[in-house]
């Protein structure tokens, strides 16, 4: 994702790791943690901040691993959880039982109907079938009737990256009927996990087409030796809530965001259908240093996501949310 368009990079002259950020406002959104060869004691996030700060920007690491948080509590941040990412453990994958029920019925009811399971990238898709993907995202985006939103949230346009690939469910006449794409992650240059990112099917397509694409995906990876497989996270959707009067600011403003978002985008609805292929769960949280910037995060927040929100698509989301 830190490749993705719309990202600034800040490079540690000390260990030479990396951060991806974007300014928005006065803002500094980080998207995720830094990355490169970790040293002995990471030190680039409080570099970074001290970067922010000359520059007049609030530093905001979003979307960052849990097992950071105790670096900030150190630094005297602040954190939330903002979302929890899916993994899935492809070695062991398998739906036997009582609780796979949903996603068997899945498989068998896409194997009835002739449709088939399709690995492969974008430029090896025949132009008919990249026209397909084309109109089956504009349809999804039409329906929503706000803008496709960005920031941690992959498009069309990503898809045509060569490191992605992509699982199409395909039936008999060359129809595409439901498309994931995966993002990688190496380790010493050879692939090791795949996360999912784009997540579209046809409005008619039979039941259950995303749950076959999942578990074919991770048939795939368990034979190709795959270490994880993650079904990402729902932005601004978790488990771990605590009780209303417990909340803090932040809690407040980013549970508002959600309702608001969630009857358009669904990201609870997202987050409950990725449970159904009983993941471990991992808090992924965000960290400031001042509490007193909370509304400005949080209008950076939208702007991050929804850059081309109009004042009309606006005041729908603020119906939605009534």
């Amino acid at each position: 994702m830190a490749t993705w368009p719309g990202n600034d990079y800040w490079f540690d002259p000390v260990d030479g790791r990396a951060i991806a950020y974007r300014v928005v406002g006065r803002v500094a959104l980080t998207t995720g943690g830094p990355f490169g060869a970790p040293p002995p004691h990471d030190r680039s996030i409080e570099r970074f901040a001290r970067f922010c700060d000359d520059n007049g920007w609030v530093p905001v690491f979003y979307s960052v691993d849990g097992s950071l948080q105790p670096l900030f509590a150190e630094m005297g941040w602040s954190t939330t959880v903002v979302a929890e990412e899916t993994v899935i453990r492809p070695q062991q994958w398998a739906t036997t039982g009582k609780k796979w029920q949903d996603v068997r019925t899945s498989i068998n009811r896409a194997e009835r109907a002739g449709i088939r399971a399709q690995w492969t990238s974008f430029a090896a898709l025949p132009l008919s079938t990249g026209v397909q993907l084309s109109d089956i995202s504009e349809e999804w985006v039409a329906d929503k009737d706000l803008p496709e939103m960005g920031f941690t949230l992959g498009g069309l346009d990503e898809l045509r990256d060569p490191a992605v690939r992509l699982m199409l469910a395909v039936d008999e006449n060359g129809r595409v009927e439901g498309v994931t794409s995966w993002l990688p992650s190496f380790r010493d240059g050879v692939v090791i996990g795949w996360t999912l990112d784009f997540m579209r099917r046809r409005p008619d397509s039979i039941n259950g087409v995303m749950e076959f694409l999942i578990a074919e995906s991770a048939t795939r990876m368990r034979d190709d030796g795959i270490e994880f497989m993650s079904l990402s996270a729902a932005p601004l959707a978790h488990t771990a809530g605590s009780g209303e009067g417990d909340l803090t600011g932040m809690d407040r403003i980013l549970g508002f965001l959600s309702a608001s978002l969630e009857p358009v985008y669904g990201f609870r609805s997202l987050l409950k259908f990725k449970r159904k292929f009983q993941p471990e769960l991992h808090p992924l949280l965000m960290a400031y240093p001042d509490p007193v910037q909370l509304p400005a995060i949080g209008i950076a927040l939208v702007r991050a996501y929804l850059p081309q929100l109009s004042v009309r698509q606006a005041a729908t989301l603020a119906r939605g949310r009534s």
